[in-house]
């Protein structure tokens, strides 16, 4: 399975119904005929795999996968397990990396490349590529007679354990962490097990199965550095080693007859709050986040009473606190840990983003904390929540249209209502009615003074915002309704204008943040500085595909605009690791209706956008650039 019949299958479990193959083909950015091929193999390969589940086409609708109720778990966890080998380079620069920072030196392209079992040009191309993703976190490689990573050493440890946290974890096992592990025998190995059992026993937490792999990681990198004399000489001294550290400290160095400094323990006590704890009610309950995540709570629970009227519920002030305490951590040790659920929250649940981050992003404190980009989405994921309760984001007026049965008419009434807190039934009424309500100067009342909009099971003959769904109101025809959104207002409000434009930029993100700066000032949508478009352009934005996605509410915007914008590398590098650059800006005063905006914004994003499989050789590291 190679890297775009990978994204073909997860593009077919994605979808809800039928879609040609021209739909796939422009998304995977090859012919419908390569699809076709795609079909067959992907077919072939599951059932190699003893699944019984098959893409099948339909004549005159398309392709569909039909997934068999127990398998489709079994075939996630297929498609996890093969991303090492869908990415030709991913093994191959995973390695070096690893070599470079945790095998002896010196180190040479010549030997490399004996050890890669590769040739000297591929390695010299690597490393060139090399160069430039380091320099985004801050380190170097310096290149001669012999390569070395340079920078301070809690970066390289970060930014090794970044770049394995960004891939899926049985990939990595399998094809990677035995040439890490190599340089520790089983034995010693058996030894950080139960330093780790011993330590959540100290902390009180059990770590998930995921966790302890990744800590195990992380000890084995720091032994084997210290190893190779790359020892911390100093961290942040606000919390002394507590006496299972000192402990600890003093077991590393008699069995791996190495010095461990007092620096060492205090990263390993944050690299320890950094893990994904397994987390239930009572530990929630018994834990108590640190002084900072506390008051950092207490001025986001100000802002939204200021902002929205009403504090924050009291059983999401701790799970708040305690996600800040463990982002706090990851940001001092430069540990980017990914966030499946970030695209989602910036991209499917953008409204309520923009909203929130309209307030957030003004925070003095949580705008010091600099948190990265998966974190800041972490807490925007828990506080959509609290717009849901406190009736923040605009609740549209539907009117439902029957034609039929008392049972259907309160059946859909109950559904819409209970599948989207978005959405209030303020009438039912028949077709007949509605015909007397569009004519003017009749009554009752316009429909415009009762409804935002229409719903009924077959199309209405009226000029009125109106959708029509299935009866049996699932959760697609509750999609169906929101993705209309932005034609409810048609005629009576302005909508966003829009425009589509080439912008040339240098590769990296910087360069493009400043291009962009620069275009949108131009246009007269931004009035703000650069270090604060770029703080809020690294830390709200998102990469969908090939496409750069950023959408910004509040202080700074001018006016309400949306802007398009094919990528030209001004460089000649061809290295652009986006092609595309969508943004969102809205006028503070229009924050009070964000549906629209970010409805027809997406729309245009799904039409416009560079879908093309973003994980190609040159692109696959944009995870972790941040």
């Amino acid at each position: 399975m190679n890297s775009r019949q990978g994204a073909l299958l997860r593009a077919l479990l994605n979808a809800t119904d039928y879609k040609t193959s021209s739909d796939y083909a422009r998304q995977l950015g090859c012919s419908e005929r390569t699809v076709r091929t795609d079909v067959k193999a992907l077919n072939a390969t599951l059932e190699h795999e003893g699944f019984a589940s098959r893409v099948a086409r339909q004549r005159g609708a398309g392709l569909r996968i039909l997934v068999m109720p127990d398998e489709e778990n079994r075939i996630e966890r297929l498609l996890g397990e093969a991303e090492a080998e869908m990415h030709p380079r991913y093994e191959r620069l995973c390695q070096e990396m690893i070599a470079l920072t945790c095998h002896p030196g010196p180190h040479s392209a010549d030997l490399l490349a004996r050890r890669m079992f590769r040739n000297k040009q591929q390695i010299q191309a690597d490393l060139r590529w090399w160069q430039g993703v380091l320099a985004v976190s801050g380190l170097s490689l310096r290149l001669g007679r012999s390569v070395t990573v340079e920078g301070p050493e809690w970066t390289i440890r970060g930014f090794v354990m970044s770049m394995l946290f960004s891939f899926p974890a049985a990939a990595v096992r399998r094809r990677v962490l035995p040439s890490l592990l190599g340089t520790i025998d089983p034995y010693d190995r058996q030894f950080l097990e139960r330093c780790i059992a011993e330590m959540q026993r100290d902390l009180g937490f059990e770590f998930s199965s995921n966790a302890q792999w990744q800590f195990g990681v992380y000890l084995c990198i720091m032994v084997t550095r210290i190893r190779l004399g790359c020892s911390l000489t100093h961290w942040r001294a606000d919390e002394p080693v507590t006496p299972f550290f000192a402990y600890l400290q003093k077991r590393l160095e008699r069995h791996f007859s190495i010095a461990v400094s007092d620096a060492e323990m205090g990263l390993l006590r944050d690299m320890a709050n950094c893990c994904t704890w397994q987390w239930s009610l009572a530990a929630i309950r018994a834990y108590e986040p640190s002084e900072r995540a506390r008051h950092l709570v207490d001025d986001i629970d100000a802002a939204l009473v200021a902002a929205f009227g009403a504090p924050l519920p009291a059983d999401m002030a701790k799970p708040l606190a305690i996600l800040l305490e463990s982002g706090l951590a990851r940001r001092t040790c430069g540990l980017v840990a990914p966030n499946p659920n970030e695209e989602a929250v910036k991209y499917e649940a953008m409204d309520g983003a923009c909203l929130l981050s309209s307030v957030l992003a003004c925070l003095p404190s949580l705008r010091e904390a600099d948190l990265f980009s998966p974190d800041y989405a972490r807490l925007i994921l828990v506080l959509l929540d609290y717009l849901d309760q406190v009736g923040a984001m605009r609740c549209y007026r539907v009117g439902l249209v029957v034609n039929c049965g008392i049972d259907l008419a309160l059946w859909g009434a109950h559904r819409i209502e209970k599948l989207s807190s978005r959405l209030s039934v303020t009438d039912v009424l028949t077709e007949n009615e509605v015909t007397a309500a569009a004519s003017p100067g009749r009554e009752p009342a316009p429909l415009a003074e009762r409804f935002d909009l229409l719903v009924a099971f077959e199309p209405l003959d009226v000029d009125f915002p109106s959708v029509t769904i299935s009866p049996a109101v699932s959760r697609s025809d509750i999609d169906h309704i929101i993705a209309s959104i932005p034609l409810w207002r048609r005629g009576r409000a302005a909508r966003a204008v829009w425009k589509q434009e080439v912008l040339p930029c240098s590769p990296s993100p910087e360069g493009l943040f400043a291009a962009l700066f620069e275009r949108l000032g131009a246009d007269g949508l931004l009035s703000m500085d650069f270090d604060r478009f770029q703080w809020l352009a690294w830390t709200l934005s998102i990469v969908k595909d090939r496409t750069l996605v950023f959408a910004w509410c509040g202080e700074g915007v001018r006016k309400t605009g949306i802007r398009i914008f094919r990528l030209e590398d001004t460089d000649q590098t061809e290295s652009m690791r986006c092609t595309m650059a969508a943004v969102l800006l809205v006028a503070p005063e229009e924050r009070g209706d964000l549906t629209p905006a970010t409805q027809a914004f997406k729309r245009l994003v799904e039409d416009y956008a560079d879908t093309s499989d973003a994980m190609t050789d040159d692109g696959f590291f944009v995870r972790f650039a941040e």
